[in-house]
């Protein structure tokens, strides 16, 4: 009789034994699926952040594109006193500020756009003052670019600032 006994004392040590081990695997798991989660979160946090730093850098590149691309008249109309806004959609770039439902990628999730301003000019060293055609002098056009985007479902922005020479004729008129 007494074997049995320890059979039964046995039995209910092993069943407690399995029932630790049980609870802490099932302890890990939790652990490691809140891990898991945290990662995932922090995965789309830096998605989110590079997306909108890369939205900001082809707003100020476009911008840099769009004046590169006009020649000395278009130039000087586009730097005369009034700051020039570009929206990035997905269709492309669109000349002046973005609506409430403009978006630069297909899913909606991103808005930006570009300002831009003249800062002032610079006479290139050595240039002299034409008498032809009407006086002018070659100066370097200095151009401030604002590229900002935004993704409001993560409450992300980034703002960009860089200048840029633009080399154009100046009106000998407008020169003091």
């Amino acid at each position: 009789m007494t074997v049995a006994m320890k059979v039964q004392t046995q039995r209910g040590v092993a069943l407690v034994i399995a029932l630790l081990v049980l609870l802490m695997v099932s302890v890990l798991g939790l652990s490691a699926m809140r891990a898991s989660v945290f990662s995932a979160k922090v995965a789309t946090g830096v998605q989110s952040d590079v997306m909108t730093f890369e939205a900001a850098e082809n707003a100020v590149t476009s911008t840099y594109d769009a004046l590169t691309a006009l020649d000395n008249e278009q130039l000087y109309a586009a730097v005369d006193g009034k700051p020039a806004e570009y929206c990035m959609k997905s269709s492309g770039i669109a000349e002046g500020a973005c609506g409430t439902t403009d978006a630069m990628d297909v899913r909606g999730l991103l808005k930006s756009g570009s300002f831009s301003y003249l800062d002032g000019f610079s006479p290139i060293a050595g240039s002299q003052v034409s008498s032809t055609g009407g006086a002018g002098i070659f100066v370097d056009y200095r151009i401030n670019m604002l590229g900002e985007s935004e993704m409001a479902t993560y409450r992300i922005e980034n703002h960009h600032l860089q200048e840029t020479l633009k080399r154009g004729i100046k009106p000998g008129a407008e020169i003091n």
